[in-house]
């Protein structure tokens, strides 16, 4: 008798074990889920869910540089419209280099320019994106300095071979200093961004050529005394211009310089910022430069007259220029973030397949042993039953 108590004991304790067997391997199949907690594989768990953490970190990442994203698109498409607008001043600025032109045109002229940089500057004042400005300079980042340049822009030919202007040089280290204050020639030492004119003239009888300057900054303008042929044009921006082999035959003949100013390094300025990876530190910063009509300098377009005109072209396609340089910019930094969201989802969907292959039930090895259990529980029933048959013959003897 104790024999078969011992045997139906431990049929009861097995038929338990495959029960719970049973009933892990029915919560797999239905979950899809090898692993749904730590109990079923501490270690698988505890990768698994790491590694999910990351996924959706990733993920999430990817979200933040999408709104980065927008935002450079918002101030792309308002940097297009400045050019527009822009675009428009300078049509009128070659329209205003015309003799023939009436002092009522030149006013309307003028009025229309002026209207243009008002809205100009509309458009880079309000540009938001949540509340956020993107152009008035805020968001313009550390900046690199750059160089002062003069350049040519036409240089007329001359009767006697050659041009108007043979050569354009800084005159001294001031030329590549940034400017801190009033230019050369305006009553100070700067180099400031301006357009220099140089014009042959007849000089009581003798060919010579004189400079116009205008700063853009300002909008002032100053004349260069008379320099003779083969002579030496200085005391304005910083620059020696050397005047070719002139004659009066020349008279009239221009040549026009641009003068762009050094601009210093600037580590102060802050930029956008946003999460872009799944991991502390994981930070990329996007920078949109200012672009108010004080920083492009065309707020003192002057069209009065044909020569101011000529200098406002000049002035007008610095700023076009500054325009395309803040476009490519930020087109560069464009493709930078959908970089980083292309190689967050890859990181993501990598890591959420390897969460996979530690969690996922292998369905044909789950149902194969589901089955298994089934049948070695039914095996174990029938042979508790015949216990239980068999315990009951052997105490019908002692009734």
């Amino acid at each position: 008798m104790a024999s078969i108590t011992t045997l139906n004991n431990s049929l009861v304790n097995q038929t338990g074990q495959t029960q719970e067997s049973l009933l892990q391997q029915f919560n797999q199949l239905s979950s899809g889920k090898r692993v749904n907690s730590a109990a079923d594989d501490a270690a698988g768990y505890a990768i698994a869910t790491s590694l999910n953490t990351q996924a959706a970190a990733a993920a999430t990442a990817s979200d933040n540089i999408q709104e980065a994203y927008n935002a450079t698109n918002v101030a792309q498409g308002a940097l297009q419209q400045l050019t527009g607008v822009l675009q428009q001043v300078n049509n009128l600025a070659v329209q205003g280099v015309n003799s023939f032109l009436s002092p009522a045109d030149r006013a309307d002229l003028q009025a229309e320019s002026n209207q243009l940089v008002q809205q100009a500057n509309t458009i880079a004042s309000s540009v938001n994106f949540n509340g956020q400005p993107l152009l008035n300079g805020s968001l313009a980042g550390p900046q690199a300095g750059t160089q002062a340049t003069a350049k040519v822009t036409n240089n007329d030919i001359v009767q006697n071979g050659g041009t108007v202007v043979t050569q354009v040089t800084a005159a001294n280290a001031n030329f590549q200093t940034p400017p801190t204050g009033a230019a050369q020639g305006f009553g100070g030492t700067s180099t400031t961004n301006s357009t220099i004119q140089v014009q042959v003239i007849n000089n009581n009888g003798v060919a010579a050529a004189v400079a116009t300057v205008r700063d853009n900054a300002t909008g002032q303008t100053v004349t260069t005394g008379p320099v003779a042929s083969g002579g030496t044009i200085t005391g304005v921006e910083n620059v020696n211009v050397q005047v070719g082999n002139i004659s009066l035959a020349d008279v009239g003949q221009t040549t026009t310089i641009q003068i762009a100013q050094a601009t210093p390094a600037n580590s102060q300025n802050s930029a956008l910022t946003v999460q872009s990876g799944a991991n502390e530190g994981n930070t990329t910063n996007v920078a949109i430069p200012g672009v108010s009509s004080t920083t492009l300098q065309i707020n003192n377009v002057d069209l009065s007259s044909s020569l101011s005109s000529t200098q406002a072209i000049g002035q007008i396609q610095n700023a076009l220029s500054s325009l395309t340089t803040a476009q490519a910019q930020l087109g560069a930094q464009q493709v930078a973030l959908q970089t980083a969201a292309q190689a967050n989802d890859t990181y993501a969907n990598n890591l959420t397949t390897a969460a996979s292959n530690i969690t996922d039930e292998n369905y044909g090895q789950g149902v194969t042993q589901s089955t298994l259990s089934q049948l070695q529980q039914q095996i174990q029933f029938a042979l508790q039953a015949k216990n239980n048959v068999n315990a009951s013959a052997v105490l019908g003897l002692f009734g």
